[in-house]
């Protein structure tokens, strides 16, 4: 791939040149903020790889709703291969072209994915336990605030004689 991918100024496409995805070679994969992304060449299956590499990389997470992706012929140009009907519809902008771009450049694991187990909590009865003595320490004091309201309140002035 090229060090520096910008966008020509005159069209707008951002190019990646050689991307790797799922074992193939997809000769130019160009990206636009508004039309989507265009495969020129390739597997016939190219669509349906970057697809699942966008997935591994959890962009559809991230920028949910619809980026139209088509594979044209290395001639034709990109902006034929769009849907009119089939717009671009994802939040924030034109931010989905770097996300996009960083999975398209790097090699995702081929793996499948696993879910990370989660971590098993450490100390769990001394928390229990310090719980319970909190709740029956509360427990005490309003009892004991309960008895102490119950008494009468009795006065230990002496009133003085008459005189």
């Amino acid at each position: 791939m090229s060090s520096d991918p910008t966008p020509e100024p005159a069209t707008g496409w951002l190019a990646l040149p050689r991307c790797r995805v799922g074992g193939q070679l997809l000769p130019l994969v160009l990206l636009h903020p508004r039309y989507g992304i265009a495969i020129q060449g390739g597997p016939p299956d190219a669509v349906a790889l970057l697809h699942q590499r966008l997935e591994r990389a959890r962009f559809p997470a991230i920028f949910p709703g619809s980026l139209p992706v088509v594979r044209t012929a290395p001639d034709q140009p990109p902006e034929t291969g769009f849907d009119p009907n089939v717009p671009l519809d994802l939040p924030g902008g034109d931010a989905w072209l770097t996300c996009a771009r960083r999975a398209l450049e790097r090699d995702a694991p081929q793996g499948e994915m696993v879910p990370i187990p989660a971590r098993r909590r450490r100390h769990r009865r001394a928390r229990r336990l310090a719980i319970a003595a909190g709740l029956a320490a509360l427990l005490i004091g309003g009892v004991t605030l309960s008895i102490l309201e119950s008494v009468p309140a009795q006065s230990s002035l002496v009133t003085a004689p008459p005189s």
